[in-house]
């Protein structure tokens, strides 16, 4: 112990090398302070709440010789000045001023007089930068501010045009501060003090409280206990690879100290930085079991509730962004009280995929549409619906007159789109349910004090309100203790954990306020530290955790998580022998740093490695999923759904020839996408010129509507009305996304690609050629039958689909044309020889099938061709007649489908990673592993043809 005289207070000041050290001196400070009767009052001044009941527990236990303590108040100086001025009736009608006040003055006073801020005095970033600077300014502004700089003099009027509109409600700290001093020197005061002890006190930063305890030194005097631990060289360090390493190995220690018999409220484990080791190590402490007392690994800035809200509020109520919506819905938190939502996924569907308008699909009743369609129409106008009444609530929030109809109106909004599901909801949904009323109910504070509010305003509020709101859990005394590093300060431990000890972190690199820089402190009224004397306190309080406890241990992360690279140990510990901690592997199955498994996986993971089984079916189901494709065996992890074949595949629904197509593109990518529904939707939004799909729906919707004209008689032959046709086509297709020069060429080439069309379609025209049928649908509900085929194994496929075009010539000959708007290489291999390329194309010979119900005479040809579209394409056909020949063959290789679709065969072949799809979305390069060890499957025989590689 070493006594001293403080260089500010000058009190005397006793410093130890350890807190329980500290801890026993002020036991026996109060004991002697108690001397003339156990009853005389005695205040403990503590650095932090939780030190202060830890120091309440330990007097409670020792003093007057285990017979416990009386008359002993612990509080922190804040507390203590706040308890003064209320009984002294000082600041009586005002309530503390909270930083969303503060923040909303500064708004206000900008909005009058910008000055110096014109530009930015909108920004809510503005306003919030200059108010963290206005409670410096509250107890060191000047009374002339013409002598300050010219940034620093427009932040402080700014400060003073706030200030004035504050006072008469509320109370600043400097203004707590000031009432409580003035009170000092009365004999209540005097009293109600009694013995003063300051314990773990570090030097006061803020101006005003240093000015208070000044001021408790000359009218009550205090005596101060302090513990600081100066590191020593030549103490271990350990080394982790990075944080989430770092927080696995603290748990280990701290499962290995419950194990030796610690109690797990006499274990502290301390972090430098709140991002990331917050989160990190309350989460690993969580899955290990162990109870802590701090702050949870979330707040309410992660609660799906709080989320939804702030993502919706960022829409614009006129235009709202529907991929933000569903975003929102797809977390589970949305409620919709005006009507019921279909799910997720089916307004996900909808929203990529519209139903046409019964108009617009030729069907004159909706009743008269199927079943599934109706659902699909009644679905998308309930979703339109909830759109439209978001929308409509949401400018009810934004176009409220003052800030308690926001709230009022943000009230109603919550209760409406976010109701409870159910009379009891979880402990954590009611949680952040209840703080999140706590923001609403708070925009209340900022009415007659910040401007009116904007969209803008109310967005940044709220945002500032969640954000601010951590999740504690625990209480003290029921687990081990977890905080930052300054929560470590004066406790009352035995053994503490001080993780994320690196330079960057522990010391975080302090910068100078660029609002009220520390050249402009000698101008100021009162005296505010420097950037070298808040790293210097900095480093005394790390001295001061140091001191915590009985046992200590230190560790750093070698690598940062998020920004790279490398991370050295703090320089607060020069000259630390290092002691790095194998890798996370090692850790997993060993241990480290103590042989422990912090978690029941932990367990299971060596069981499994040692040889054994694990008693979890998860977990060894994960080990069959990753031999299985690592080695290529077709089993049910690699499309092999034998087992269940019989409810994958309906056959006695019709089936589209293109999905033929897509099972043999890749049968997992069928599976995923035609059987379990689960789509890929192009966010069209996103993209700045027309898509080659728009291109080609454009082309066949304007070629659809040209020539149903002209089989129904609605106008002649005409390359103009197609151009008008086109242009009407342009305006409805319109994304104001794309860019004006890309979008005027693309509708040139669409012109001269229609032009070119019509042309060749004309020159048939000429040559006895006529339109039948356009858009002509086969296998649906209320179409034409499907088409049937007999397939080798006696069974009968039963096809539906959609063909573009049929023509008829005088002779009787039928065409049936499905057009395309790509390229025609991909096609060349298709003649009447090769009907079906190798088993990869089914929808000529198909929908030659088909055509054969508009011939005139039976004996008449039927021919089945593409027709590409587009200068691309060349403006070139390619089909084939569909004789008997064709047919056979189109019977041979259906039939090898059909029977692997019943079999349940589904391997994971790779589509083209040249685009995004169900496989690329996978990893390419993990199932083209697969699929390399698995093609050569004797299960997948049958179907290598299928499966050949394009050259």
């Amino acid at each position: 112990m070493s006594t001293a005289t403080d260089p500010v207070l000058g009190s005397p000041t006793r410093s130890f090398a350890s807190a329980p050290d500290a801890f026993h001196a002020l036991a026996a400070a109060v004991d002697a302070a108690q001397q003339d009767g156990p009853l005389q009052p005695v205040t403990v001044i503590a650095p932090s709440h939780a030190s202060a009941l830890d120091i309440a527990h330990f007097l409670g236990r020792v003093g007057n010789d285990g017979r416990g303590s009386a008359a002993v108040r612990t509080v922190t100086l804040p507390d203590l000045a706040e308890e003064l001025a209320a009984a002294a009736g000082q600041l009586s009608g005002r309530a503390p001023l909270p930083a969303m006040v503060r923040e909303g003055a500064i708004t206000a006073a900008l909005a009058q007089a910008p000055g110096l801020f014109a530009a930015v005095a909108d920004q809510p970033a503005t306003a919030r930068a200059i108010a963290n600077t206005s409670s410096s300014l509250d107890a060191a502004c000047p009374e002339d501010l013409e002598r300050l700089p010219r940034l620093v003099r427009e932040v402080a009027r700014v400060h003073r045009a706030a200030a004035a509109a504050l006072t008469a409600r509320w109370y600043t700290g400097h203004e707590l501060y000031a009432a409580a001093t003035a009170v000092l020197g009365t004999p209540q005061a005097v009293k109600r003090l009694g013995s003063v002890i300051g314990f773990q006190l570090a030097p006061e930063q803020d101006p005003s409280a240093a000015a208070f305890r000044r001021a408790l030194e000359q009218h009550s005097g205090i005596s101060l206990l302090t513990a600081a631990a100066p590191f020593s060289p030549g103490e271990t360090i350990l080394s982790a690879s990075d944080a989430d390493d770092e927080a696995r190995a603290v748990v280990r220690l701290v499962i290995d100290r419950l194990a030796s018999g610690v109690p797990g409220h006499r274990i502290g484990v301390f972090y430098s930085a709140a991002e990331p080791y917050r989160a990190l190590l309350a989460q690993r402490l969580a899955e290990a079991g162990i109870e802590f007392v701090g702050t949870g690994a979330h707040g309410l800035a992660d609660a799906a509730l709080a989320r939804g809200l702030a993502s919706l509020l960022s829409l614009d109520p006129t235009a709202p962004d529907l991929r933000v919506i569903l975003d929102v819905l797809s977390q589970g938190s949305l409620n919709w009280q005006g009507g019921t939502l279909p799910s997720s996924a089916a307004c996900e569907r909808l929203h990529a995929h519209p139903p046409a308008d019964a108009e617009d699909s030729g069907e004159l009743e909706t009743a008269e549409l199927p079943e599934h369609e109706q659902k699909r129409q009644l679905d998308y106008a309930r979703f339109t619906e909830f759109v439209a009444a978001l929308g409509e609530s949401l400018r009810e929030v934004f176009s409220a007159g003052g800030w308690s109809e926001v709230s009022e109106a943000l009230t109603g909004f919550v209760s409406g789109f976010f109701a409870p599901r159910s009379a009891t909801e979880r402990p954590e949904q009611a949680k952040a349910r209840k703080y999140l009323s706590e923001v609403i109910g708070e925009l209340e504070l900022l009415h007659g004090i910040a401007p009116a509010p904007t969209a803008a305003s109310v967005r940044s509020a709220v945002r500032q309100g969640i954000d601010s709101r951590p999740f504690g859990t625990g209480t003290s005394g029921t687990g081990i203790v977890l905080g930052s590093y300054d929560d470590g300060v004066g406790r009352d431990l035995d053994v503490i954990f001080i993780a994320g000890a690196a330079d960057g972190l522990a010391p975080a690199r302090i910068r100078e306020n660029p609002l009220l820089p520390d050249s402009a402190g000698p101008m100021l009224d009162a005296r505010l530290p420097t950037v070298h004397e808040r790293a210097a306190a900095r480093k005394e309080q790390f001295q001061r955790l140091l001191a915590t406890g009985v046992e200590r241990t230190i560790l750093y992360p070698r690598g940062n998580l998020r920004a790279g690279g490398s991370l050295s140990p703090s320089r607060w510990l020069d000259g630390a022998a290092i002691q790095p901690l194998p890798s996370f592997a090692h850790g997993l199955t060993q241990g480290a740093p103590t042989q422990q498994a912090a978690t029941a996986q932990e367990w299971r993971v060596r069981r499994v490695l040692a040889g054994g089984t694990a008693p979890d079916p998860v977990l060894e189901s994960a080990l069959e999923v990753r031999a299985d494709r690592r080695n290529g065996t077709f089993s049910r992890y690699n499309g092999n759904l034998s087992g269940v074949a019989e409810s994958v595949v309906d056959a006695d629904n019709p089936i589209s020839p293109t999905h033929l197509e897509d099972w043999v593109i890749s049968p997992l990518a069928y599976f995923l996408r035609r059987i379990l529904r689960a789509e890929l939707f192009d966010d069209v939004t996103l993209e700045v010129q027309i898509s080659n799909m728009q291109r080609g729906n454009l082309m066949h919707q304007v070629l659809e509507d040209y020539v149903r004209g002209l089989t129904e008689g609605a106008h002649p032959v005409s390359a103009e009305r197609l151009l008008e046709i086109a242009e009407d086509a342009f305006r409805d297709t319109a994304n104001p996304a794309w860019l004006s020069h890309t979008w005027d060429r693309d509708q040139s080439r669409i012109r001269a690609d229609l032009q070119k069309t019509h042309e060749i379609d004309d020159h048939a025209r000429g040559t006895g050629w006529q339109h039948v049928d356009v858009e002509a649908e086969f296998g649906g509900a209320t179409s034409e039958p499907p088409v049937e085929l007999d397939l080798p194994d006696g069974s009968t496929v039963r096809f539906r689909g959609k063909v573009d075009r049929v023509d008829r010539h005088s002779t009787g000959q039928v065409l049936v044309i499905d057009y395309k708007t790509g390229k025609s290489e991909k096609y060349k291999k298709l003649t009447a020889e090769n009907p079906t390329a190798g088993g990869t194309r089914f929808q000529l010979p198909v929908y030659g099938l088909f055509a054969r119900r508009f011939q005139q005479d039976p004996a008449a040809e039927v021919r089945a061709e593409y027709r590409f579209l587009t200068a691309a394409g060349n403006y070139a056909s390619v089909g084939y007649t569909v004789g008997p020949d064709v047919v056979a063959t189109l019977r041979d290789d259906v039939g090898l489908i059909m029977a692997a679709l019943r079999a349940g065969i589904f391997p994971p072949r790779p589509e083209s990673d040249r685009y995004a799809n169900h496989t690329t979305m996978m990893g390419a390069p993990g199932v083209r592993h697969t699929w390399e060890r698995l093609k050569t499957d004797p299960a997948l025989s049958d179907y290598s043809r299928f499966f050949q590689e394009e050259k």
